[in-house]
């Protein structure tokens, strides 16, 4: 699959990099939250600076024994290095039960740079001021935007047609894959299906 670089959401991030507040990227099951990190990391790589970049997708089975609140922060404080920038980047953190007391805990230190991602499902904004107490910025990732359509499939014309199909197979790039309108369909109806049930 393609990837396209989602500049908005990007330079928002960086905007916000060193800021105090815990960032929190949300937005629906496969809108291109975790891509954005991996973009992110990439720009951190960049900079000229100590960064320590301690990265965990608790999709991940590398990372499975961390799904217990303290076990998270006892990893993310023993990956803590003095002298550095540290930025924490967890992918996922609602599946870790009770992460907030851990992000709350780290977050109290004021050692890391926070940045986590969870689906609306998990993650709506009034439950983020309960859990965070108003330490939070919140940053919303929409599916693919029709100028995003365009840029994904190289469109420069017939912009006509282009916003048909659009409006048929949406903005989910995990539709655009699929050869055939009908197997985007059934990405976007699964993808639909995922999220109200």
């Amino acid at each position: 699959m393609q990837l396209i670089v989602r500049k908005k959401y990007l330079d928002e991030l960086i905007e916000l990099y060193g800021t105090p507040d815990i960032k929190v990227i949300t937005g629906i099951r496969r809108s291109g939250k975790s891509v954005l990190l991996q973009e992110f990391i990439t720009y951190l790589k960049s900079l000229n600076e100590q960064i320590n970049i301690v990265m965990i997708n608790l999709q991940e089975l590398e990372f499975d024994y961390l799904l217990e609140y303290h076990a998270l922060h006892k990893y993310i404080m023993g990956q803590y290095k003095e002298e550095m920038t540290n930025v924490l980047l967890i992918d996922e953190v609602q599946m870790c039960p009770q992460f907030e007391l851990a992000i709350n805990s780290i977050y109290a230190k004021g050692i890391y740079d926070i940045y986590i991602t969870g689906s609306n499902a998990f993650l709506l904004s009034s439950d983020l001021a309960t859990l965070f107490t108003g330490r939070t910025m919140e940053i919303k990732v929409y599916p693919f935007s029709f100028k995003e359509y365009l840029t994904y499939y190289k469109i420069t014309d017939r912009y006509d047609d282009a916003f048909d199909k659009y409006v048929k197979t949406g903005g989910m790039p995990g539709a655009y894959v699929y050869k055939t309108e009908d197997r985007q369909y059934d990405y976007v109806r699964d993808i639909y299906s995922t999220i109200l049930i």
